[in-house]
């Protein structure tokens, strides 16, 4: 299993490295991306199996934002694993995005990764399509509530916005935090907006 890692540090770096090695991944399978254009770079050449992203690589740069997405897009054989950079929040879940794109944190298990990685460490072969995980997906009003919600609107004021009652506003919430695996509105948002940058959106279903 052909991986890299772009992450500025050392100790998350090594971290990976020594997960993967205790996995069986040969180290000479395991590459470094410093910049969004030195990864398209190495995708472009070695197709890896996996890509492992710190947030912070990019996030703060319109055009290495704009580099990781295209990347993403033209790489539909890789899998891309983006750890959010987020203080004063933890979130040891992980979310499917996009076919070929999970986002977490650096907190998550070594064994939610084994899970995660499990087709590419038993077959080592490329098998994004085979990954067992639901595509995060919010209906159009859950979406529609959730961007008033990031917009600074309460319950109430939603509510009355939707011309919906305040109770059925609430249990959207609720749906959007089970589907986002958290309570924590800061981690909701934060998911949000990284994947609107890095993709689309998140998978609205309009039926």
């Amino acid at each position: 299993m052909s991986t890299v890692i772009m992450d500025s540090c050392s100790y998350t770096k090594l971290g990976l490295t020594s997960y993967l090695v205790s996995r069986g991944i040969n180290i000479n399978n395991v590459s470094t991306a410093r910049t969004a254009a030195e990864l398209a770079d190495i995708c472009q050449a070695l197709e890896p199996h996996v890509v492992f992203i710190n947030e912070d690589c990019f996030i703060h740069n319109e055009e290495h934002s704009y580099q990781m997405k295209n990347t993403i897009n033209l790489h539909a054989k890789t899998l891309f694993l983006v750890f959010m950079a987020i203080a004063n929040a933890s979130f040891g879940a992980y979310l499917r995005v996009k076919n070929n794109l999970l986002i977490s944190s650096k907190s998550i298990k070594p064994e939610f990764l084994d899970r995660i990685l499990e087709g590419y460490l038993k077959r080592n072969m490329q098998c994004v399509t085979d990954i067992n995980l639901p595509l995060l997906t919010l209906s159009r009003t859950e979406y529609s509530i959730l961007k008033l919600w990031m917009a600074g609107q309460d319950t109430m004021k939603i509510s009355e916005q939707m011309k919906v009652k305040p109770k059925t506003v609430s249990s959207h919430k609720g749906n959007i935090k089970r589907k986002i695996k958290t309570h924590n509105k800061k981690v909701i948002f934060h998911v949000t907006r990284l994947t609107d940058n890095v993709t689309n959106g998140i998978v609205v279903n309009f039926c």
